[in-house]
């Protein structure tokens, strides 16, 4: 934990400073305060495991002070192979970290470009894009040396079989896209005021009219784009910047190329929060200073609710019966936070706690293996053997279920308890044909 939140604590200074170097001390101060409190970090924080994205963002902000602090000296070789391989080093170790870590290095010459003070000279994409080949030559070799590890490891870029997640795996690339752009109104809302934060979101997030809600968040994207592009043209590319890391950080686990292992979640948002954040700071920057007072002190109103609600959610991260409770409250219609429950419970010993847990998470999705797993067990432990054997059977046209010595002992175990001999002889005449049956 103190890992993490060292992590935490870097991120947001290196937040504050890329901040700092395209508007004022206060205003960079404000945004850095905004995205240090923000409740969607608390996932990212709180569990080690999700510390990556922590790692990508610093990554990111290092390439923006390696780019954006010096530029490249031909007539010094030395300086600028230094310069480069720092480049390759940082944008090979963002994605070594995590898959969207591939974008890290777009994002930092977006930055670079874009980034800087109305009044500082523009510097022309080509002559940006010139200036830094040695640089984009080694930051391609080192991202192509990290892929072919994970490729070598994993045997596959990301995995051998399907991880859509559920909810998603059954609709077409169409169907895929409408139902995912219906959720970024629910998005912007988690962005701007996050409320039911929750450790999981499953197919009931999404909205009942998705069509007209998918229409109109991209009609609302593209009107925001086209404004950015035309404030780009009049020499103020900073809204465009932000829209830029807003897009290219939620794009990897947007589900609108590839169906990915989760519809939603908290730590997929982490590196959107620093594009609104650079939304505040330039905002905050181009107001008059009446309007810059008054928007400060509403922004300092929705920063201490910020941490608030920030300290209240870390809470449910202490444990895992807190974590899954906290599910159960925020999405009462989502089977997973029965499911978990009801394995924590019955891990526990409880049997009285998990057996009801676990039967209404069957109710809601008797398709989920583990579930009629879990529940089996429970009946067979509390005596309800016939219902014991009518849960389990199915998983028997499983040949890893029945190469499972423990498993088939207690299916046929529960048979004779609920039929007498006969019945067991009944259920094992087909296992003794199988090839893997102990």
């Amino acid at each position: 934990h103190l890992y993490a939140l060292a992590l935490a604590a870097l991120t947001a200074v290196a937040v504050w400073w890329m901040l700092r170097r395209g508007v004022g001390t206060a205003a960079a101060l404000v945004g850095a305060a905004w995205f240090a409190t923000h409740p969607l970090h608390v996932e990212a924080i709180a569990s080690v495991a999700n510390t990556s994205e922590l790692i990508v963002m610093i990554c990111t902000t290092g390439l923006v002070w390696v780019l954006g602090s010096s530029e490249p000296l031909p007539d010094h070789p030395s300086r600028d192979l230094r310069r480069a391989i720092a480049v390759g080093l940082l944008a090979g170790a963002a994605p070594g970290a995590k898959e969207s870590g591939l974008l890290a290095l777009p994002l930092a010459a977006l930055t670079v470009w874009g980034w800087r003070q109305a009044s500082e000279r523009a510097l022309p994409l080509v002559e940006f894009v010139r200036g830094n080949v040695r640089a984009w030559c080694a930051a391609f070799v080192c991202v192509a040396a990290v892929l072919l590890a994970r490729l070598v490891v994993l045997g596959a870029p990301v995995s051998h079989a399907s991880i859509a997640a559920q909810g998603l795996s059954s609709l077409s690339g169409p169907q895929r896209v409408g139902v995912m752009l219906s959720l970024w109104p629910r998005i912007a809302g988690m962005l701007a005021w996050p409320t039911s934060l929750s450790p999981f979101y499953g197919p009931t997030v999404f909205p009942e009219h998705t069509a007209g809600l998918a229409i109109l968040s991209a009609i609302v994207a593209l009107a925001l784009v086209g404004i950015a592009v035309v404030l780009a043209r009049r020499g103020d590319r900073r809204p465009l910047v932000a829209i830029g890391w807003v897009a290219l950080t939620y794009f990897p686990a947007s589900n609108l190329a590839a169906a990915t292992g989760q519809i939603l979640s908290d730590r997929t948002l982490f590196g959107a929060t620093v594009g609104v954040a650079l939304g505040i700071a330039w905002a905050l920057d181009r107001l008059p200073p009446f309007g810059r007072r008054v928007a400060t002190v509403l922004l300092a109103i929705v920063i201490a609710r910020a941490a608030i609600v920030s300290a209240h959610y870390a809470v449910a991260w202490t444990s895992h019966r807190a974590l899954w409770t906290r599910l159960a409250e925020v999405l009462p219609n989502e089977h997973l936070s029965y499911k978990l429950l009801g394995m924590d419970a019955r891990a526990r010993g409880d049997t009285a706690r998990a057996l009801p847990l676990l039967e209404r998470a069957f109710a809601m999705a008797p398709a989920d293996r583990q579930i009629r797993f879990e529940l089996g067990q429970v009946q067979y432990s509390t005596g309800r053997y016939g219902a014991a054997v009518r849960t389990l059977s199915p998983l028997l046209h499983d040949g890893d279920a029945r190469s499972e010595r423990g498993f088939v002992a207690l299916y046929l175990d529960a048979v004779g308890r609920a039929g007498g001999p006969d019945a067991v002889v009944r259920a094992a005449t087909p296992l003794l044909h199988s090839e893997t049956a102990p």
